[in-house]
């Protein structure tokens, strides 16, 4: 094949280089727009705890902006295109598994923005291994400062997903204490007929504050949801106190967060603002009804949960 011949092949193969490049880039990114519910999802398969899910999704999406970054611009393209399709087999292995085994409507692999189920996901995949199989004899570019080009997409994808986006004991770390609740109406509601029905004895729980309308709400019930499953918590101690326009709209949530294991009582939104200050989500850790600490979405841990309740 002569020069001529052989330009239109080498466009072609430059242009789909560059697209999934910038493919691996753009589902990092919807990834990180939806990091509460991609960590969750990585502890949902209950294999690690969720401090090290977290890191485990913030690695994956880290790697995606660096191979990515690596394929547009042919650095180290041989390794990198190696790791690529490790990786794409690996998650397409996967993704067998859960398609068999489990009932998952999104694997988050394209973030919340876009919504895949694991089959859909597992025929993006392959299209995508396909397309890497076309363009795998290219080879490294030797342009001048590629290392320092390098170095610094990688810098740049771990800023972004550890600095930018912060764990949560790095952020708890950091972050002011302030009083999320109010003494006096909490004791006020546990006076209310709604909870004295619930026929709370002494010893620990935890008083969720919740709103059904609340995005962060929803997240950290599924937390909640999955750190009880996963280390198996006595649900009877966990008592969540909620407000919404409607029935339907609390039930939706129950429904969305897998929190139906829990018991729910029905609250004011007057009742729900004045407990917590007016911040939601707020989950009180209570003794002998006396309010121990609070948590947010962020301080709610798996290890504070499980040293706390049976």
């Amino acid at each position: 094949m002569d020069t001529a011949e052989r330009q239109p092949v080498f466009i072609f193969k430059t242009i789909l280089r560059i697209l999934l490049g910038a493919f691996f880039i753009a589902t990092a990114i919807l990834k990180l727009l939806g990091l509460d519910h991609f960590e969750l999802y990585i502890f949902s398969f209950q294999l690690f705890s969720f401090v090290f899910s977290t890191i485990i999704a913030r690695l994956v999406i880290a790697a995606e902006l660096i191979l990515g970054f690596f394929l547009i611009f042919k650095i180290l393209y041989k390794p990198t295109w190696w790791a690529t399709m490790l990786m794409m087999v690996g998650f397409t292995l996967l993704l067998v598994y859960v398609v068999l085994f489990r009932n998952d409507t999104n694997c988050h692999c394209m973030g919340d923005l876009i919504e895949l189920n694991p089959a859909w996901s597992i025929v993006k995949n392959l299209v995508t291994i396909a397309l890497l199989l076309l363009i795998r004899k290219e080879t490294t570019a030797h342009f001048k400062g590629w290392k320092a080009v390098g170095i610094v997409g990688v810098l740049a994808a771990f800023i972004a997903t550890f600095v930018l986006f912060p764990t949560d004991g790095v952020y708890n770390f950091f972050k002011k204490s302030q009083s999320s609740y109010n003494e006096k109406a909490f004791q006020e509601l546990m006076q209310d007929s709604v909870m004295t029905d619930q026929t709370l004895d002494t010893g620990h729980y935890i008083i969720g504050v919740v709103a059904s309308g609340c995005k962060y709400c929803k997240i950290s019930m599924e937390k909640l949801s999955a750190i009880c499953e996963r280390n198996g918590v006595d649900d009877s101690r966990v008592l969540i106190t909620i407000w919404g326009k409607d029935e339907a709209a609390i039930e939706k949530f129950k429904e969305e967060t897998g929190s139906g294991r829990f018991r729910y009582v029905t609250v004011t939104p007057i009742q729900a603002v004045e407990v917590v200050n007016g911040r939601f989500p707020t989950y009180l850790f209570v003794h002998n009804h006396q309010i121990v600490k609070a948590a947010d979405l962020r301080q709610l841990s798996e290890h504070e949960v499980t040293t706390f309740l049976p």
